[in-house]
């Protein structure tokens, strides 16, 4: 099954108001100041509950998750959803939750769209490394499974903030895909990429 229209601009960020709050370097000074996202937390239509021990989930729209990124995590923010559409009609809505340092953001079609039987494939988190500024030649790529799903993970630095930004990108059913997003720090990425589990109420 092909992806809409306009596809490739929602993943990679070009969305307004919501892919480019996932991470942004800010610069004041010539120093870069602490990336940070902005997200408006509505307790009656998102609920946030704190594991035993360092794995944390939460409740967004219809996905429900957990992630452990070795380390106790207090810090939880879930957005507000934001509904729009490609250029070609197709409709959807991103959900944005922080956990700490990892940023997740699930996009959930109002159709099915992805064909689970086929490889998540590379190109997607090349393409979102290169939105978010990542120098092309230190991007590195890889497919792996995560959340018992087809995915692919990346690395890229982005030379005018001097850091390193982790992408991960998986199908979470054909109506959904789900992202990955750390900076700085591998240990945390690859502790979330075997541990970060998702579930959607259909």
């Amino acid at each position: 099954m092909m992806a809409p229209e306009g596809y490739e601009d929602v993943m990679a960020g070009n969305h307004p108001n919501v892919f480019r709050k996932v991470m942004h370097g800010v610069e004041h000074g010539g120093k870069i100041l602490k990336i940070e996202l902005v997200l408006v937390v509505i307790l009656a239509a998102f609920c946030i509950t704190l594991a035993s021990g360092t794995v944390t989930t939460f409740r967004t729209g219809p996905f429900t998750g957990s992630v452990d990124l070795g380390m106790p995590c207090n810090d939880i923010n879930i957005s507000k959803p934001v509904s729009s559409e490609t250029l070609g009609g197709a409709g959807y809505t991103n959900y944005i939750a922080t956990i700490c340092t990892a940023t997740i953001a699930i996009t959930r079609y109002d159709n099915d769209t992805f064909d689970l039987t086929t490889p998540f494939g590379t190109s997607s988190v090349t393409h979102n490394l290169l939105n978010f500024g990542a120098d092309k030649d230190t991007i590195k790529v890889y497919d792996r499974e995560i959340n018992s799903q087809s995915g692919a993970v990346g690395s890229g630095y982005i030379s005018k903030s001097d850091l390193t930004l982790y992408a991960a990108g998986f199908y979470v059913s054909p109506k959904s895909v789900c992202w990955i997003y750390l900076k700085d720090n591998q240990t945390e990425m690859i502790s979330a990429l075997k541990t970060f589990h998702v579930t959607e109420k259909t």
